[in-house]
């Protein structure tokens, strides 16, 4: 028996989906666990086209709160008197 090659229009996936009654995977969090899971609400995620853009957000706010604390933890220097 041969085997028929499949042409891009034979494909039987449709070319658009609608999701707009689509729901959440309910097993996600108890499948990958919760520290892969972070629920943002819409207008926030609006601000973001992507993954990465929102990930480079999030890191230079983190590179940001590091500095910070690493100079409010370092030891101050004491003026001496002259």
């Amino acid at each position: 028996m041969k085997r028929r090659s499949q042409s891009p229009d034979d494909d039987e996936m449709p070319a658009e989906f609608d999701f707009s009654r689509s729901i959440p995977n309910p097993w996600f969090v108890a499948v990958h666990g919760a520290d892969y899971v972070r629920v943002i609400d819409k207008d926030l995620a609006a601000l973001f086209p992507d993954n990465e853009s929102m990930n480079a957000a999030l890191r230079s706010i983190q590179k940001t709160r590091s500095k910070a604390a690493d100079t409010a933890s370092a030891p101050k220097e004491k003026k001496k008197k002259a």
